[in-house]
């Protein structure tokens, strides 16, 4: 039997990525931050750090631990803000040739949905994260951690703009499948699983405690679980992301269900890990005599 041409395409609902593998918002800038470290022709998406309405100075410093296998962050969505990113990174990005990913948060509805108004007017964006899940912002309740609030902010955000909508679900709760339900019967297009769980860090030299969102290795089972729960109980398109730091963890996350696969901590540590995991993948589809991922996608999973 003749090998079979390998194309690492993927279409997730109406978004075309030129690989399934796209970096985690959060840890790429704005997207032209890297464009000296990483090659970018192994991702798929450009896909930027979370804009509010206004800028955004974030939490104050310090803001970042290393752990034994991961980091814990407590950034607070530091950004320069909608208006300043349309005029100072978008440009720039559209000619870097890549699906752009425009990840948009903030502490109140009303400036989400401002902050869609303007972008969805920009060319060059293909896509929203809706980022209902960063736990590093001073706010009552994360509205991922709720699923009524997700539907709410999905169903509001959808009315605004015709882009792919992708909702950002948090793992800080009892059943991720809730809100992976809410988010779609309000209307996105894409689930992303997940964002960084919630942890504690005692700083010894400062004597104090500090809260953050843990990453890295350490949080894959918990994602991949979540990943594999979702892939059961909905039926659209999964972003698996959180932990993953080598080819064999990225293929176990497609198992469980995911269409595409996100890289952030690790993409810092090693620079090469989207080459390495786009190579991987090649070759494991030639060993099946298969010609795309999305023949294996669930594969060691099934639909309920």
């Amino acid at each position: 039997m003749a090998e079979k041409t390998i194309d690492l395409r993927v279409k997730i609902s109406r978004l075309w990525l030129d690989t399934p593998i796209i970096p985690a918002s959060g840890v790429f800038g704005y997207g032209d931050e890297l464009v000296d470290t990483i090659d970018y022709r192994f991702l798929g998406a450009i896909v930027t750090k979370t804009l509010t309405w206004t800028e955004t100075p974030g939490n104050p410093q310090p803001r970042i631990w290393e752990l034994e296998n991961g980091l814990m962050n407590s950034i607070g969505l530091q950004n320069i803000g909608v208006k300043r990113f349309c005029e100072e990174k978008l440009p720039q990005l559209r000619r870097m040739g890549k699906p752009v990913i425009v990840s948009v948060g903030g502490w109140k509805l009303d400036d989400i949905a401002k902050s869609i108004k303007i972008l969805d007017n920009q060319q060059g964006i293909s896509a929203f994260e809706l980022n209902l899940s960063c736990p590093n912002i001073k706010t009552k309740q994360i509205t991922a951690e709720n699923s009524a609030s997700v539907f709410k902010a999905v169903k509001a955000i959808r009315k605004l703009t015709r882009k792919t909508l992708i909702a950002k679900l948090s793992p800080n709760v009892a059943d991720i499948c809730e809100t992976g339900k809410a988010a779609e019967e309000a209307g996105a297009d894409i689930l992303c699983a997940g964002n960084t769980f919630k942890g504690l860090y005692y700083d010894w030299r400062l004597e104090k405690f500090y809260t953050g969102g843990i990453s890295g290795s350490m949080i894959f089972p918990m994602v991949c679980r979540g990943v594999f729960e979702l892939y059961k109980k909905t039926s659209i398109p999964i972003i698996g992301l959180g932990g993953i730091n080598s080819e064999k963890r990225a293929l176990e996350m497609v198992f469980a269900g995911a269409s595409a696969i996100g890289i952030g901590t690790h993409l810092v540590i090693m620079p090469n890990l989207a080459e390495r995991i786009y190579k991987f993948f090649i070759e494991y589809l030639k060993k099946l005599n298969k010609s795309r991922l999305s023949s294996i996608v669930g594969m060691k999973n099934e639909k309920e």
